[in-house]
């Protein structure tokens, strides 16, 4: 089996590339099972140990069938070679049972205690900063300055009775089981199978399905006392079935607790609880059965009742918590409708909680299912790429194959000649055509001049005009240049009423002719009146004068042809340069 390393210490070339070789290796990138939690997989083992005994059951989640599970004494959960052989059983079995993958759930039934929190937590609000806290930074939440990391893991439990002197409290494991579930996770490496472990406290686990086994009393509060082979777990409850507190007491080697009745009756006085009901949970092959009629006699006036766990086939009554661990949501019974303990509890898997969980440095070292996901798309694409190109390839080697058996192909270099020959001359006539289309341009036609002046001067503009001079010369060649540019002007001489001031105060500015040639350019449709194309120049100079002949006549401003009407003169010189760059500029080559 190939050995990976943690991203962190690898370039980002190295991280694609490991990342591209575990996809290549392993069937990550096709079984989804290696992504999901343990109690979601089709086929489990879970594995209950609780100092005396260990017992074992598979479990098909969709049948909801149990079976008996491998026989492993409990030295033997610290023995490699023996949890290399379990875990090969274990794959064997599932693979048999058509499963593509292994839940390895460890009920902790030999070991629970609790551990005070910092009173700065204790408000609802810090529950979930709790919860993340006790996972990855205990020491930041926890009273007690002197827990080892190293040694214990830590979950929080909350206390969500109204009335309580804490929010919560943080249940403590060893981690007494982290060599048995990484060899469960390497022995699942090594077969490309995925192994999912899942450590539950057996203790809370029983706790979340106490509820649907007993029957209130209305309006009194209960504990429950959950008798382990080496522990008593005493869970109190007020009258509406919320927790209050949770504690334990160590057997030390007895059957049961020393102090068990005196704790119990302290407790009950620090809550005020006022002869609580006693329900009891035997949970061991061979606990101590007696202490349900030493209750009775210790507690007359209670109510102690022993609870019975539920009945499933194939697993001893005494270990109930794989069969509660796997129930779905189900009716609460009678008096616990109100209690919002039992129902976080499994709706929130506040019981369900992994104590052990693959360590980061571990599970960071495979790429996430949404990583997988993309390193597919990516080598799809990398496929339909080298298809494509495949196909241009065949397709592109084709038609050079099919032009090779035309006759073009076959073309001689007799041929070739008569060809370039004849595009020369083709070519040579074409020239001969643009240097005849140039000197023959559509720069200056008579109409268009008068077209021109008609829009100048429209009629009734206050305008008359005397004369009208038009003049178009070539420019001063330049040397080496095959093209020169030329020169039009426009001598307008005329006289002017009134009204036509502001006419041609508009014309004398370079935004008012322009405008007008910009119209008469729509109207001809000649391009020679555009000043947008080419480098070209438009000037215009409008000069006024007084007419010495006016005559202030009613009748004689009648007449518009009288040039006594009107009391200015005026002249208009235009100027229109096309330099030697734009396209109308005149070619002073000899034609080709």
């Amino acid at each position: 089996m190939a050995i990976f390393q943690h991203p962190t210490t690898l370039n980002a070339y190295q991280q694609f590339s490991q990342a591209s070789a575990i996809y290549s290796s392993t069937t990550r990138a096709s079984n989804h099972a290696w992504y999901l939690p343990a109690l979601e997989l089709d086929c489990q083992l879970h594995l209950r140990v609780d100092g005396a005994n260990v017992v074992g059951f598979y479990h098909q989640p969709k049948t909801g069938q149990w079976t008996i599970g491998p026989v492993i004494a409990e030295e033997s959960l610290t023995n490699s070679a023996k949890v290399e052989s379990l875990a090969a059983e274990a794959m064997r079995y599932a693979r048999s049972q058509g499963a593509n993958s292994l839940g390895f759930i460890v009920h902790v039934a030999d070991e629970f205690a609790t551990t005070a929190l910092k009173p700065e937590f204790d408000h609802a609000a810090a529950l979930n900063e709790l919860r993340d806290a006790a996972i990855t930074n205990p020491a930041s939440v926890l009273s007690d300055s002197s827990i080892d990391s190293e040694q214990s893991t830590w979950r929080i439990l909350p206390y969500p009775a109204a009335g309580g002197e804490a929010i919560a409290t943080a249940v403590t494991l060893t981690k007494h089981y982290s060599q048995l579930l990484d060899i469960l996770r390497q022995a699942g490496d090594r077969e490309n199978f995925p192994v999912i472990t899942h450590v539950l406290s057996a203790p809370l686990v029983a706790l979340m399905g106490f509820s649907e086994r007993i029957t209130l009393t209305p309006g009194k509060a209960f504990v429950a006392i959950l008798q382990y082979p080496w522990f008593t777990a005493l869970a109190f409850f007020n009258e509406r079935g919320d927790l209050r507190l949770i504690r334990t007491l160590q057997h030390r080697g007895l059957r049961r607790p020393t102090n068990f009745r005196n704790a119990l009756a302290t407790t009950n006085a620090s809550l005020e609880f006022n002869d609580p009901d006693l329900f009891i949970l035997l949970l061991g092959a061979n606990v101590d059965a007696t202490v349900v009629a030493d209750l009775k006699l210790a507690f007359p006036i209670s109510r102690v009742e022993v609870v019975q766990p539920p009945e499933t086939e194939g697993i001893p009554s005494w270990c109930p918590e794989p069969v509660m661990a796997m129930q779905g949501p189900s009716t609460p019974a009678k008096g616990f409708t109100t209690s919002h303990t039992f129902q976080i509890l499994r709706e929130e898997k506040w019981a369900l909680q992994d104590f052990l969980p693959t360590p980061s440095t571990v599970a960071e070292i495979y790429p996430t299912r949404s990583d997988m996901r993309l390193l597919r798309i990516l080598r799809l694409a990398r496929v339909a790429v080298i298809g494509i190109a495949a196909v241009c390839a065949a397709y592109f080697g084709l038609q050079a194959l099919q032009l090779t058996w035309k006759d073009e192909w076959k073309f001689d270099s007799t041929q070739a000649q008569a060809a370039k020959a004849k595009l020369t001359k083709l070519n040579q006539e074409k020239q001969r055509l643009d240097h005849w289309n140039n000197l023959l341009e559509d720069r200056s036609k008579g109409w268009m001049n008068l077209e021109a002046f008609a829009y100048l001067f429209p009629e009734k503009s206050g305008l008359l005009v005397g004369t009208f001079d038009h003049t178009v010369k070539p420019d001063s060649p330049t040397p080496g240049k095959s093209k020169v540019g030329f020169i039009k002007e426009w001598t307008i001489t005329g006289f002017a009423r009134r009204e036509a001031e502001d006419y041609l105060v508009t014309l004398n500015t370079r935004e008012g002719i322009g405008a007008c040639f910009a119209k008469i350019a729509q109207i001809t449709g000649n391009s020679a009146f555009q000043q947008n194309i080419g480098n070209r120049l438009l000037a215009v100079d409008v000069d006024t004068d007084e007419n010495s002949s006016y005559r202030a006549d009613s009748a004689v401003a009648a007449n518009l042809t009288d040039r006594s009407s009107y009391p200015q003169t005026f002249k208009i010189i235009i100027t229109q340069r096309f330099e030697a760059t734009d396209p109308m500029a005149i070619i002073v080559a000899k034609a080709p």
